[in-house]
């Protein structure tokens, strides 16, 4: 996946998925993904989905484009089922630890400061 936004001026990051950890929250029960942007910065992310997005995402997920591509590629699906060890750069439970950590301190840092 490419991202781009006009803040990034010129630069599209590209994001890869299977990296990705997605885990449950255990405090609120919403979806959080993390992992490391890589290309051409190395950011790290946190991406919290909420109940309020779960109809956005079903209209991206069930657009006839995006089924199309799904089907024409489901074997790539099932090749990283197969390789999925490949995609794993550090432990799920230390990426999820370290990005929570630097979530958290950041957020605390923010919120403090427009006070």
């Amino acid at each position: 996946m490419k991202l781009w936004s006009r803040g990034l001026g010129s630069t599209e990051i590209t994001m890869d998925f299977r990296h990705y950890t997605v885990t449950k929250d255990p405090e609120t029960g919403n979806i959080l993904i993390v992992g490391n942007m890589q290309d051409p910065v190395n950011w790290e992310f946190r991406v919290t989905m909420e109940p309020d997005d779960i109809p956005g995402f079903m209209k991206i997920l069930f657009n006839i484009s995006v089924l199309v591509l799904g089907i024409k590629n489901a074997h790539r699906y099932l090749s990283y089922l197969l390789h999925r060890k490949e995609f794993a750069t550090e432990s799920d439970k230390e990426r999820l630890e370290k990005v929570n950590k630097a979530y958290d301190a950041m957020m605390r840092r923010s919120r403090t400061g427009k006070r």
